[in-house]
């Protein structure tokens, strides 16, 4: 288990510091959960078919979705791939048996940080969260863009903020542990409760706080990076910034669910995936890909300041922070937060309860 907190918190040390179809038939498919965003996860469907002639039948979940899902599944998964999770999905599953073995050889040149010791991962890069605002609304009411992650706790702030409830939401969990760790344990949840002051509500979903804040609903949103380009260039007048502090980051894992009947179709799609083109693809959209010396679009050739974040915690203690979390700040979650946040529970205490028998 350690060997694989190792793997997994070593792509801090490195962010810090095509195919042809062989012969497949259109007819070719796969099912996969993919956590990006929506938008991204039909992109790269299309761009997996197109290079591989193999068509991702995707089904798109958050992270904790993805997660409680398979663990309900498990040992018959509804799917074949997962294209897309957080690091305690991968190192939990690897460690339950969930995933299928597989040293691909397209991976082979590239950092070993973003591959499991077993081969029973792969990291796609990395996406983090950033503040964004809305331009036109900021203007009208002659603020800046917060350059400091404290400056959030201005009330003038209040009921213009809003970001993802990490009891649905993978993103949510990162930007809170990247807190906790920023400012330490005591100093972190501080922070968290006076921020919550300013909040209007948690959303379910991590993209979410980019197109509310986008529409100019609200003046600032804590959100995941992954939309925030295509936004953008969709022509919503959205500013982000990196503040002085730094980001948080999380990998995006993918892997070959145990059992799946398309085995060889699946090894095809895990070999594009470490493709240059693919990497390529990744980083036109904003993502920071697994090649070296591939620009992202959207932070550039320079990666961008981290936070420096101890992983194996944030995995090892995600009950205990999202519990703790819980009874802090759950009344402000939407409808649709708080109704999903609370199916995960149930079926996460039934799974529990059927353990102990």
């Amino acid at each position: 288990m350690k060997g694989k907190f190792i793997i997994i918190t070593a792509i801090a040390l490195v962010l810090t510091f095509g195919f042809a179809s062989s012969g497949l038939q259109a007819a070719d498919s796969i099912s996969a959960y993919l956590g990006f965003s929506r938008e991204v996860n039909e992109a790269l469907a299309n761009r997996i078919q197109e290079k591989t002639g193999i068509e991702v039948k995707s089904i798109t979940l958050s992270w904790g979705e993805i997660g409680a899902r398979v663990a309900t599944e498990y040992p018959r998964f509804n799917a074949d791939m997962i294209l897309s999770v957080g690091g305690d999905v991968a190192i939990n599953g690897t460690k339950k048996g969930y995933f299928e073995a597989y040293k691909s050889p397209a991976w082979d040149d590239i950092d070993a940080a973003f591959k499991s010791e077993g081969d029973t991962y792969y990291a796609l890069g990395t996406f983090s969260f950033l503040l964004v605002g809305n331009k036109e609304k900021l203007a009208e009411k002659g603020y800046g863009m917060p350059m400091s992650w404290k400056e959030l706790l201005d009330p003038k702030w209040k009921g213009q903020i809003i970001m993802p409830s990490p009891r649905t939401s993978g993103t949510a969990y990162m930007i809170n542990y990247s807190f906790i760790q920023l400012y330490g344990d005591k100093e972190g949840w501080k922070f968290l409760e006076a921020l919550d002051k300013n909040i209007a509500f948690y959303t379910k979903s991590g993209n979410a706080p980019t197109d509310l804040v986008g529409r100019g609903e609200y003046l600032l949103g804590l959100t995941a990076d992954e939309n925030i380009l295509k936004r953008i260039n969709d022509g919503y007048p959205l500013q982000w910034v990196i503040p002085a502090e730094g980001i948080g980051y999380e990998g995006n894992y993918c892997m070959i669910l145990k059992g799946t009947k398309k085995l060889a179709l699946a090894k095809k799609v895990m070999d594009y995936l470490g493709t240059v083109d693919a990497s390529e693809f990744l980083a036109s959209m904003g993502y920071i890909p697994p090649r070296p010396g591939i620009a992202s679009a959207l932070y550039g050739a320079a990666k961008p300041k981290f936070i420096k974040l101890d992983h194996a915690w944030a995995f090892k203690n995600k009950k205990k922070v999202v519990k703790k979390w819980k009874s802090k700040f759950m009344i402000k979650e939407t409808p649709k937060a708080k109704r999903v946040g609370d199916e995960k529970e149930k079926k996460a205490a039934a799974r529990a309860a059927k353990k102990k028998k």
